[in-house]
């Protein structure tokens, strides 16, 4: 279930039928990796230069992430199996590096098979919001 060379870096759009908290109006995205372990990325407007925002996998770097989706997520992807999903956290970058944080619990969840993609709220469980990428918790 993790990101790990799921989505490959190339220019295909992924859909956001509710666009993304914060940008609703904007439905297409492309993902373009950022470095070599596939662990960054950028979520780039298909047709605009904003928003870009940072995402990363967050099974990278949250040991024991296991979000659940609920069964209406589920069918608004595309009922995808678990291999096909794609989960993505993300990023507020700060100028202190050690003050970065990622969302982890509302995650970018893209079904690769299909390219929908839905930013979800997750419900069952007490991820944090803001959770420091550079500093133990």
């Amino acid at each position: 279930m993790n990101s790990d060379s799921k989505l490959a870096v190339n220019d295909k759009i992924i859909i956001f039928d509710d666009g993304l908290y914060g940008f609703e109006d904007v439905k297409e995205y492309i993902l373009l990796q950022e470095d070599d372990k596939k662990t960054i990325w950028s979520l780039q407007a298909a047709h605009n230069t904003l928003p870009s925002l940072v995402v990363i996998d967050p099974f990278m770097v949250y040991e024991g992430y296991s979000p659940v989706l609920s069964g209406g997520d589920l069918e608004y992807l595309g009922n995808p199996c678990d291999d096909d999903l794609c989960f993505l956290a993300v990023a507020a970058l700060k100028e202190k590096i050690e003050e970065s944080v990622i969302n982890l619990k509302s995650p970018i969840v893209v079904n690769v098979k299909n390219r929908r993609a839905k930013q979800i709220i997750l419900e069952n469980n007490d991820y944090p919001i803001r959770y420091r990428l550079f500093s133990k918790q």
